[in-house]
């Protein structure tokens, strides 16, 4: 049946079917326009120094305001990039559950938990430092890793 009640014969059901079909296809493509290399570079770099002058910041209390300055403007430079990269391609998507390129879908629930494992093994041995420190680089790192990968792909 139609919008309007009445029955729809074989052609009009395929041709509403390709429309819609075309439409999906369409929405994907415009939501999934790739973001320069820069602004994932940019943020791993940004999250890990951010993150290692706080941690620096209680073992050198001397240099200790400059270091904190110093972190909370390369974390907010952190989130401007995170908020133009999530922006740029039109459409912030949640997770999908096609994660394309052969990457599983649990990859993208356990990944972004890891460098708050890292960052709690190393808060064991060297207490809040250890934590800053390990969380910012291997937050970092995570993200210098994927937008390369995302550079080869695209």
């Amino acid at each position: 049946m139609d919008t309007t009640g009445e029955p729809m014969d074989a052609r009009q059901a395929r041709d509403a079917l390709a429309a819609a079909c075309a439409a999906r296809k369409a929405a994907r493509q415009a939501s999934e326009r790739g973001r320069p290399l820069g602004y994932a570079l940019g943020q791993g770099l940004t999250c890990a120094a951010g993150f290692t002058a706080l941690g620096l910041a209680e073992q050198w209390p001397q240099r200790g305001d400059w270091l904190v300055a110093a972190g909370m403007v390369c974390l907010g430079v952190f989130l401007v990039l995170l908020w133009l990269g999530s922006h740029h391609g039109g459409v912030t998507r949640w997770f999908s559950r096609d994660r394309g390129s052969g990457r599983p879908g649990w990859q993208a629930w356990v990944v972004p938990f890891l460098p708050l494992a890292v960052g709690l093994l190393a808060a064991i041995p060297y207490g809040v430092t250890g934590w800053l420190i390990g969380i910012g680089l291997a937050s970092g790192t995570d993200y210098v890793l994927r937008g390369i990968r995302q550079g080869r792909t695209a």
